[in-house]
C-alpha cells in the first residue's frame, strides 16, 4: 500500500519517495493528466516560462503539452530530494535535458521544484525555480540558423 503525503509530514522518506517518483514519471512521460492529477484544484502555479503564476491543475496540463511540443524528447533527471521537517512540502532538485523542436539542437539546465502539498496529499502550491534567462538564450542560441 502507498503511503500519501498527506498521512506524514515530510519526514517519511518513502513517501516523499514514492510521491516524487510519480511526479518525475508523469513529467518524463509528457503525461499532462498525470502531472495534473497530483495537483489539487487550488493549486497555485509560479513558473518563469509562464510570466504570471497560474492557477489550477488546466494551467500545469497546458505547460506540460507545451513542453513535449517544444521539446519532443525532454527529460527530468532527478539531482536531489529534499523534505520539509515540519509541513508536507519537499524540494526537488533536477536537470532538464531536451531537443528543441525542428532544430536537433540540445538545451539543457538545472532546477528546483517547490511543491508544497495538502491533506489531500495533492500539491497545492508548486514553485519552479530556475535561470529563465539562462534557458531563452540557449533557446534562440539553438534557434539560430547554422
Amino acid at each position: 500500500m502507498t503511503t500519501l503525503m498527506a498521512d506524514v509530514a515530510a519526514t517519511d522518506t518513502a513517501a516523499i519517495e514514492d510521491f516524487c517518483a510519480r511526479w518525475e514519471k508523469a513529467w518524463n512521460d509528457h503525461d499532462g493528466d498525470a502531472v495534473a492529477a497530483l495537483c489539487a484544484n487550488d493549486l497555485v502555479y509560479d513558473e518563469p516560462a509562464l510570466g504570471q503564476t497560474a492557477y489550477g491543475p488546466d494551467s500545469i496540463r497546458r505547460f506540460v503539452n507545451h513542453m513535449a511540443g517544444m521539446f519532443p524528447d525532454y527529460s527530468f533527471t532527478r539531482m536531489g530530494l529534499y523534505g520539509e521537517v515540519t509541513r508536507r512540502a519537499v524540494l526537488v532538485a533536477w536537470r532538464f535535458s531536451g531537443t528543441l523542436a525542428g532544430t536537433g539542437r540540445r538545451v539543457e539546465f538545472h532546477g528546483d521544484d517547490r511543491l508544497e502539498l495538502g491533506e489531500d496529499g495533492l500539491i497545492h502550491a508548486y514553485r519552479c525555480l530556475y535561470d529563465y534567462k539562462g534557458v531563452l538564450d540557449q533557446i534562440q542560441a539553438a534557434s539560430a540558423p547554422v
